[in-house]
Parts: structure tokens; sequence; C-alpha cells
């Protein structure tokens, strides 16, 4: 297409003024409206489709970008669901709101139905013996340096590299536990040369929030992603005038887009964005629930004093 039709086109769907409802969401939604992006910018929608659950992922992404081309750009919110409680309406703002919510799936208890599991494999591999002939005779280790064995150095039971341990939290304070945590687990890397993930290269604050909306890097997504996705180019310049179609708004230049928005954006395409927000929240929990609104007339003192 021309630049002229690509610009008509755009316009068929895209009207700025939409995005203006990124502000009544709270921050976590806005943490999740970003994810939502980064799921369909990375998603092969000419990909082939194996199984029932690709094939629902691949109508959940289309139902995003039809969203999308009808100008409501809310994908994945409001949350309206009520805050979590326990007991007497205690809010379980650490556990159950915490935004680390994946923090379930590498940190949880050993049910019974694990110790099952473990017992027949480590059966298998000749680890565990039964003592006897009997069927409640007792199971053993088979011999007295194999019951010394950690689980983690059996490498059948740890194919994504699990670290069990037993902690007494009736004996120790919160306290304690983060500390000993702290020092030990330098230690178990080493020991089991597994080293730390990369982290964020970046500063994550309030003034992050503040530029994904400032910067309308939202809507910058969203013209992005229309432009991969019918294989046409939206020129800087462009963008400018999609993004900032007013003249008496504090306009951002082409080479603004250029040098600051787009690298923006395409830092919100990462994991390691979304892991950083995650981060930010959970340090951060009285933010969880505040507008976007609310967080834009925020400063950074303001905000730790929540």
């Amino acid at each position: 297409m021309k630049a002229s039709e690509v610009m008509r086109a755009v316009k068929t769907w895209f009207k700025v003024s939409n995005y203006d409802a990124l502000q009544e969401i709270t921050i976590e939604d806005l943490k999740r409206e970003a994810f939502a992006r980064l799921r369909i910018a990375k998603h092969d929608f000419d990909g082939e489709l194996n199984d029932d659950d690709d094939r629902e992922i691949r109508q959940r992404y289309l139902d995003y970008e039809a969203k999308i081309l009808a100008g409501k750009p809310l994908l994945v919110s409001p949350s309206n669901a009520p805050a979590p409680t326990y007991g007497k309406n205690y809010p379980l703002r650490q556990a159950v709101e915490n935004p680390l919510q994946n923090a379930k799936i590498y940190i949880k208890h050993i049910t019974v139905a694990d110790a099952a599991k473990y017992e027949r494999q480590l059966r298998e591999i000749k680890i565990l013996r039964r003592m006897g002939l009997k069927e409640e005779g007792v199971t053993m280790p088979a011999s007295e340096e194999i019951g010394r064995w950690r689980l983690t150095d059996i490498e059948m039971l740890h194919p994504h590299k699990p670290l069990y341990l037993e902690l007494n939290i009736r004996r120790l304070t919160d306290e304690e536990v983060i500390e000993h945590m702290k020092r030990m687990l330098p230690e178990w890397r080493r020991t089991h040369g597994i080293p730390e993930p990369l982290t964020g290269t970046f500063r994550f604050g309030l003034s992050t929030i503040k530029r994904l909306i400032n910067f309308r890097i939202i809507p910058l997504l969203d013209l992005l992603f229309w432009a991969k996705r019918n294989n046409e180019k939206i020129s800087y310049e462009q963008l400018s005038r999609l993004l900032y179609p007013n003249d008496s708004e504090d306009i951002r230049g082409g080479t603004q887009i250029k040098d600051t928005d787009k690298p923006l954006a395409d830092k919100v395409l990462t994991r390691e964005f979304d892991r950083m927000f995650n981060i930010y929240l959970s340090k951060n929990d009285s933010m969880i629930h505040t507008k976007v609104a609310e967080a834009l007339k925020m400063n950074e003192k303001e905000q730790q004093e929540e």
C-alpha cells in the first residue's frame, strides 16, 4: 500500500482516544494488558496447530486482535474479582494477590501424590527396595550410602532442577527464613551448578509506568502489530500523526518515537520486562489496585509512603 492508503486503512479502526480507558484500570491490569501484547506479538499466526490447546490459544489471540480492530484496547481488563481474604477478612496480599503468580509453580508443597510418584520412580531405578516379602514390609534405601543422597542428586526426579527442602515454619520467624535462604541460595547454586537467571538490565519504577502511558506505548504496540499482521510499514512520522492527532497536544515527533518510544515498546515485548513489572508490584503491593490515573499523579516519594 502507498503511505496514504496505509493511513486510511489504519484510521478505519485506530483512534487514540479509545486508549484513555487505560487510565481507568489498575496498575496490575496495565501489566496484564502489556503482557497480552507480548503474547500476540510473539505468536506465529501461520504456525501449525497440533492439538486443542494450540487451537484454543490461537482463537484467544484472534479474539485479542478482533478487539483491537474494534477499537476496544482492553484485551484482558478489568479484573473485577474481589480481593482475596483469609480468616476474618484478612487480605492475603503477599500470598494470594502477589503478582509473582508463577511462584506457585516453582515453590510448592510436596503432596502425598508426589511422595508416591517419587517412591515408584526410586523403586524403578533400584534406589529403594522393600525389606521382607510381605506387602507391609518397610521400604529402605538400597544401601547406607544411597540413603545419604539428596533427592536433587537423582537426575530422574528433577528434569527442571527443583530443590527439595524441609522448612519448619513453626520454629522460625519469617525474617529468619528469609535470612537463611539468602545465605544458602548462593551455596546451593554453586553446589548444583545452577546460575541465577538474568534479571533486568534496566530500572523499573513508577517512572516506567508513567512512560507507558505518556509515551502511548500500548497504542503504539497495537499499530506495530497491525503493520506486522498486514505486512505493511508505518513510518515514524505517520506514527506521530496517529498517536498525537491534535495540534494542541504535546506532540512527540517521529524522531522521538524512533529514538525513545519504539525502543521502550520493544522492551515491553520481552519476558524480562514482564518479570521486572512483576517484581515491582511484588515489592510495592500497595500499587496493585491503584488506578493508572492515580499513579500518574504520584511521584516516587509518595509511592514509597503508600
